[in-house]
């Protein structure tokens, strides 16, 4: 069967000059006369995406892909753009040809930009047509189920959870402990103190490479803290002027009274004469006791009967007398 090439240039939209190349016997043949370099007509027409008509473009190509036609003819073609050809390409003639371009999307990946042309019709199919693997914990901005268009974009937060882990040491306690063997003032370490360890882990997320959240999630204690023990002295000791320091020391252990408080009433009373009287008042002793207090208050401290002057029972006296209510008697002079 004969073609009827008329009736195939009628259902063509060639330029005019067209013609004359189709119903010629002979093909025109470029410069260097090969065969495979033979110069037909086309119309190629631009769609977007969208399926709108953008341009037209009309020409001669030797190419044998309606991809090679196109880019001859400055189409600029992409790869991923679909054609359709009438009548087909390999029947020599020349032919009109409709280029579809394939939508544009952008994907953002982490810190990368990648643009990309695809038919794909939802954002999974995209990532698997790109071969872009999610990982569990990576998250995307928008649904994978949504549909595509051109001009979108995707991004792609990869999201890395991992432990960090972080020694600490620990304090040891200081325990205090009373010794009334040792000289009050005085310290020493019975046991000494050293510091234990702990182990902080952290659960830690990052996104795209940057930390964004950190969680502790784990307390372990890799050594134990030794405690430090503290020994304090309470013993008394006289530290400044005094008379009679071994009673003064013995009344005021017994008494639990600072023994240098019972030297310095006694220094201001009497400087330390047990037989010291005051011609200007009825005072007498160390600690200058009228008679009638000396009497109630050194019966109740336990030495009933002894006399004012008896620098002992004087100094006994005042250490229970002064822990007992009786402070007030020295008023000034109590310090």
């Amino acid at each position: 069967m004969r073609l009827n090439l008329k009736l195939i240039l009628a259902s063509l939209v060639l330029p005019v000059g067209f013609a004359s190349v189709l119903t010629t016997s002979s093909p025109a043949v470029s410069a260097s006369n090969s065969p495979t370099e033979i110069s037909r007509p086309y119309v190629v027409v631009t769609f977007d995406a969208s399926g709108t008509e953008v341009n037209e473009i009309t020409g001669v190509s030797g190419g044998n892909t309606a991809f090679d036609v196109s880019q001859d003819l400055g189409a600029n073609p992409f790869v991923e753009d679909r054609f359709k050809e009438f009548p087909d390409i390999k029947m020599g003639i020349g032919s009109r040809i409709s280029l579809y371009r394939a939508p544009e999307i952008t994907i953002y990946d982490g810190k990368k930009k990648i643009p990309v042309r695809s038919w794909a019709k939802t954002v999974s199919d995209l990532f698997d047509e790109q071969q872009i693997e999610l990982l569990p914990n990576d998250k995307t901005d928008i649904p994978l189920a949504t549909e595509l268009s051109s001009g979108m974009s995707v991004k792609i937060t990869r999201v890395a959870i991992t432990q960090a882990k972080k020694t600490l040491s620990i304090d040891f306690k200081i325990i205090q402990k009373n010794d009334n063997t040792l000289d009050k003032g005085k310290t020493r370490i019975d046991q000494a103190g050293a510091k234990g360890e702990k182990v902080l882990t952290y659960e830690v997320r990052r996104e795209d490479g940057v930390e964004v959240s950190r969680k502790l999630i784990d307390t372990t204690v890799t050594k134990q803290p030794v405690d430090q023990i503290l020994i304090i002295g309470t013993k008394p000791v006289i530290t400044g002027w005094c008379k009679y320091n071994d009673w003064v020391l013995d009344a005021s252990i017994k008494n639990g009274v600072d023994p240098d408080r019972i030297c310095n009433l006694m220094k201001v009373e009497s400087y330390g004469h047990a037989d010291s009287v005051n011609p200007d008042g009825p005072y007498s002793g160390l600690f200058q006791y009228t008679d009638g207090l000396w009497a109630t208050v050194s019966a109740k401290a336990g030495y009933t009967g002894a006399s004012v002057l008896d620098p002992k029972a004087q100094i006994y006296v005042t250490a229970w007398a002064v822990t007992h209510g009786y402070s007030g008697r020295w008023p000034g002079t109590w310090k």
